[in-house]
């Protein structure tokens, strides 16, 4: 069949790949001049590095295979980083042990930490919690102090005024389902792309970049396509890999439709090149919220600085609506502002420590999962028969991450025998 794809993200460039084995025609449009979607890399000291910060799990099994299929296993290497949260000050976070120590707790406090995040370990299946929201199924198993200390900084810094209405079963699925080893394929995930993308092109396959999809229809039996720069395709099936609402707009769905009741969150995110290290964790979670940031990631406190010409290379992370003004303020005065904030983490942070940065955003970054959520995620089947949806906002409990976007290209194309 002749196959298009809508997206060069993990989810759209994976189905091209199982779609070209299997002696299809492919053609991948991408709507920006780069690989790998949110996983998207700059290049930091001759090495290439993703623009929002990356690792995987030992849990991540699709993602693993993969690297292992494509031959990069050699690349794949698995670390024990120390995490860390700031509040009044910074307090080493990385461990159980560490975790029950925090000085804020009572003997109570940690029993009930302790006790709750191992019940959720336990718990396999996360549907249970569906229906409950997470603060609440905190505050009676884990304890007010608990609560407020640890996850009510935490959902607010991510989801904001939404805190309150997010489903327990998406901080299930980030407590089960994550290692305290984390994986990093040394040298940029960005590997990972350029490798599916030398498999699809050698196999015939075509992937087109600078071509956002701005019309897609079924009149008859094809799947027409246009992009915004006028051209016109045809397809047998089209797998369409970016957000919803981008999908929704091309297709002419009105605004009240489900596809749209899906709210997103943008992501912001600084990529410094320090002279020297700021932090001595490589994550630390701000659980102060005074502070303008989520997340503070030190990636050379992972991986090795010689890597990247002996840079420290430091993310600054957020999730914020896209009206937020840490979205719309130009990178350089809102770099200033967050400026003050470092060195609340590290008094001796002067900004001519800044060797270079870089700044990126991403309008459609994290799904709002409330206790609703699950019945508005749309069906992978659309009105066009032609036409299959593989989004982001699709993965559910986990919501994100590689190798959910990697297992579901898979799901995909063998529902509709293209692998």
């Amino acid at each position: 069949m002749k196959v298009g794809i809508i997206g060069a993200g993990a989810t759209g460039l994976t189905a091209a790949f199982d779609a070209v084995r299997a002696g299809h025609d492919v053609t991948v449009l991408e709507a920006s001049s780069e690989l790998g979607g949110l996983a998207a890399s700059t290049v930091v000291g001759g090495t290439p590095l993703e623009r929002f910060y990356h690792h995987i799990f030992r849990t991540d099994r699709a993602m693993i295979e993969l690297i292992d299929e494509l031959g990069l296993s050699g690349s794949l290497r698995f670390h024990k980083p120390s995490t860390g949260i700031y509040l009044d000050g910074l307090h080493d976070f990385g461990t159980p042990a560490e975790m029950l120590k925090f000085p804020r707790f009572s003997l109570l406090d940690r029993l009930r930490f302790g006790a709750s995040a191992a019940a959720l370990k336990v718990f396999r299946d996360g549907n249970r919690f569906n229906s409950v929201r997470a603060l609440d199924w905190m505050r009676r198993w884990a304890g007010r102090r608990v609560t407020e200390t640890i996850w009510e900084p935490l959902l607010t810094g991510k989801f904001g005024e939404h805190a309150e209405r997010i489903s327990m079963a998406w901080l299930w699925a980030r407590i089960h389902c994550r290692t305290f080893e984390l994986g990093y394929l040394h040298g940029g995930f960005e590997q990972l792309y350029r490798a599916l993308l030398e498999a699809v092109t050698d196999r015939g396959g075509k992937v087109e970049f600078d071509k956002p999809m701005s019309r897609i229809a079924q009149p008859g039996e094809h799947v027409e396509v246009g992009t915004a720069d006028g051209s016109r395709y045809e397809f047998d099936q089209v797998i369409v890999t970016v957000p919803q609402p981008a999908f929704a707009k091309a297709a002419g769905i009105e605004s009240d439709d489900l596809l749209w009741r899906n709210q997103y969150l943008a992501a912001t995110c600084f990529v410094l090149e320090l002279d020297r290290g700021l932090i001595p964790h490589y994550w630390l979670n701000i659980n102060d919220p005074r502070f303008p940031f989520l997340a503070v990631v030190e990636h050379t406190n992972m991986v090795d600085r010689a890597e990247y010409g002996g840079r420290h290379v430091v993310y600054v992370g957020n999730y914020v609506p896209r009206e937020d003004w840490r979205f719309t303020t130009d990178p350089a005065e809102l770099l200033a502002h967050y400026a003050p904030w470092l060195r609340e983490l590290n008094p001796d942070f002067d900004e001519s420590w800044i060797r270079d940065w870089q700044f990126s955003r991403a309008p459609f970054a994290q799904p709002i999962v409330t206790p609703e959520y699950r019945s508005l995620i749309p069906s992978h089947r659309t009105s066009m028969p032609g036409v299959t949806l593989a989004t982001m906002s699709q993965i559910y409990p986990q919501d994100r991450g590689q190798s959910y976007a990697i297992a579901m290209a898979h799901e995909v194309t063998a529902r509709l025998g293209l692998a």
